[in-house]
């Protein structure tokens, strides 16, 4: 599939591929009042609120220009003092003013530069969790995990077209922590972000998956029990993924994943009670005789799951066994498919060989 243009493409390019990042760009220096982080995160409070309810282009320019220029104060402040305790000072004022929630209110209605500082604020918050931790780092934790408010602000920034990048973004760098990792989880992001994957806008489908398979990759310790605790709501969800043919790429996303995380030991007892489900097995035989090869294979992935599960129950060894030998011909013709790995040739035969094995 063609890559589709983006007016976020320069912007992605100057944080870098790892996210949003205080390196790359040089931070204007600020030189008029306020002063103390306290003014400072006042100010900005203030600012952002005034933004909001600001009535004309020139009165919301300016009032986005004030609170730019406050942002990138204290982005020229943290960039000072980073480990200092000048920089913890400023982070607890900046949280006690709520100024992450009042910036994500207004993000939409910032303009462009001063909209792409204050995610770099934010993002600067989130890493004094991920990467500095201490006492600054249990503030923000605290935060954001009194604040459901936030996470809710976040979400639904990464459907909105002018800001969805730099919310998923920030959702990325949120799921880098274990902490915030489960904040996010508690707060539903899970299911907002499955909803937003089948989004018809494919930038807006493309960022929420990617942060979607952050959020379930990079702490499996914490996402395996969210998934069994929710397990049919998440994966009513999740097959709308699997089955929705006219994103081809978010499909075949999202049948890897879902084999990623069946496959892992963290998820063992989700895998157990996934391939106990006739429906679930019905889906993935359909995905065998998808038109697309690479979804064929990747579906075999999984539906070797049900096949090898010693323990299956009635109906599914039912539809397996009155399937077996259409199941067979069509699977036959996957060792042309996937020539020269070993591998897959070996559980194409064991498949084979128990499918051949059934009674109908």
């Amino acid at each position: 599939m063609a890559a589709v243009a983006s007016p976020w493409a320069a912007l992605f390019h100057s944080w870098g591929s790892n996210g949003l990042s205080l390196q790359n760009e040089p931070v204007p220096c600020w030189t008029g009042e306020p002063v103390r982080p306290q003014e400072v995160a006042q100010a900005i409070a203030d600012s952002a609120k005034g933004l909001l309810s600001s009535s004309s282009y020139d009165a919301k320019a300016a009032a986005s220009h004030r609170v730019g220029k406050l942002v990138n104060a204290s982005l020229e402040r943290f960039d000072i003092a980073r480990n200092g305790e000048a920089s913890a000072d400023l982070t607890a004022e900046l949280l006690a003013n709520d100024v992450p929630r009042k910036l994500l209110e207004c993000l939409q209605a910032l303009e462009f530069e001063d909209r792409k500082s204050a995610a770099r604020l934010l993002d600067v918050l989130i890493r004094r969790v991920t990467k500095e931790g201490g006492e600054a780092a249990t503030q923000v934790v605290e935060y954001v995990r009194t604040h459901p408010v936030l996470v809710s602000r976040l979400l639904e920034g990464c459907q909105n077209e002018e800001v969805f990048f730099l919310c998923a973004q920030l959702v990325r760098s949120c799921v880098e922590s274990e902490e915030l990792t489960k904040a996010m989880l508690e707060a539903g992001s899970a299911p907002h972000l499955l909803g937003l994957a089948a989004h018809e806008n494919f930038e807006i489908s493309s960022e929420a998956f990617g942060a979607l398979q952050n959020l379930l990759v990079s702490n499996k310790r914490l996402s395996a029990p969210y998934v069994q605790d929710n397990f049919a709501q998440f994966f009513t969800a999740f097959h709308v993924l699997l089955t929705q043919e006219r994103n081809y790429v978010i499909q075949r996303q999202a049948i890897r994943l879902l084999a990623e995380l069946l496959l892992d030991a963290e998820f063992q007892p989700i895998m157990s009670e996934y391939v106990k489900n006739a429906h679930f097995l019905q889906i993935h035989m359909n995905l065998l005789i998808n038109d697309s090869v690479a979804i064929q294979l990747e579906a075999f992935h999984i539906f070797k799951l049900f096949v090898a599960n010693p323990f299956k129950p009635p109906r599914v060894q039912v539809i397996l066994a009155r399937n077996r030998r259409g199941l067979i011909r069509k699977l036959r013709t996957f060792y042309d498919k996937q020539k020269g790995d070993e591998n897959f040739s070996a559980d194409l035969t064991a498949v084979l060989d128990a499918l051949a094995a059934m009674e109908a």
